[in-house]
């Protein structure tokens, strides 16, 4: 088997797997099924993702690349904070919480080293973040009496709870959206 052929068949088992997550959560990703679904035979899956944790953990990166690290892009492209703010609102919005969900409500849980590995990276990202807002507080756009940090933490605190809540996927995109503008206005980012 060539390279190209089994990175072909490692991206097919890691979306099969995706999808079964989706569809069945973490205590319904049966390895057994799994080379089934993408026709081979047991050790072969074994042989291309490793164990199970292994294909969890490539997993939980993707969601963390796609989620987190999209979401959080607008900061590090976008000078404007209105432009920066509104995109990383819609962005945020439009595709992170059910991937969330599955990192914090399954993944998380039975897999808490990942979650360690990943937070060291999320850490990083909300650094950056951080940076931004109080650049953008010494040009004069958020109140110099607000404590950046206090706000940003708030926001993630709010995320979480909301996250691990039993709101329909709707009502916690519609809760956060109202809710970071609020905070993100009240700190004095003229938001549309």
């Amino acid at each position: 088997m060539s390279k190209s052929e089994k990175s072909e068949i490692r991206e097919k088992v890691i979306n099969v797997a995706k999808d079964m997550l989706v569809r069945f959560g973490l205590r319904g990703l049966n390895m057994v099924e799994l080379a089934r679904e993408c026709g081979l035979a047991k050790a072969t899956l074994y042989k291309i993702i490793g164990s199970k944790e292994d294909l969890i953990r490539e997993i939980a990166s993707e969601i963390f690349e796609v989620n987190i690290i999209k979401m959080l892009e607008p900061y590090k492209v976008i000078e404007d904070p209105v432009r920066a703010t509104n995109e990383f609102i819609d962005n945020y919005l439009d595709y992170a919480i059910a991937g969330q969900r599955i990192l914090v409500q399954q993944i998380y849980k039975e897999y808490p080293l990942i979650e360690k590995y990943l937070e060291d990276r999320y850490s990083d990202e909300i650094r950056l973040v951080n940076r931004k807002y109080l650049e953008w507080q010494e040009e004069g756009i958020i109140h110099k009496s607000v404590n950046v940090k206090f706000c940003i933490d708030a926001l993630q605190d709010l995320n979480d709870f909301y996250v691990k809540s039993s709101y329909s996927e709707e009502e916690i995109i519609e809760r956060l959206r109202t809710s970071f503008r609020c905070m993100l206005r009240g700190m004095g980012v003229p938001l549309e």
